[in-house]
């Protein structure tokens, strides 16, 4: 009996690790380190900034400002000069269209 006593709480702390690894992959947030940085200027809008990159993502305008509210914790449609925000556009996206400009 202590042979199967063992098994079930060996089996119990396996399917414990399982769980516990799934539970923390699925809460993984993003990585923001490979999004693009803007810094909000005199006037800027979560929507100003949606029109300002309108050609570099595929997205709508509230699914833009939507995402930039989620990922950046900002609660409201109200920035101020001098924050520092992540859009949805890869990093590589910016460097490939300032590299095209620039030619």
């Amino acid at each position: 009996m202590k042979k199967e006593s063992l098994s079930y709480i060996l089996a119990f702390f396996v399917v414990l690790l399982a769980i516990t690894a799934g539970i923390t992959y699925t809460n993984k947030t993003d990585s923001l380190e490979n999004y693009h940085q803007v810094e909000i200027k005199e006037g800027d809008s979560l929507w100003s900034i949606a029109d300002q990159f309108q050609e570099k993502h595929s997205i709508s305008k509230q699914e833009f400002v939507k995402w930039v509210q989620e990922k950046n914790h900002i609660h409201s449609t109200t920035i101020a000069p001098g924050d520092i925000v992540f859009v949805p556009i890869q990093k590589e996206e910016i460097h490939q269209f300032q590299q095209i400009a620039s030619e």
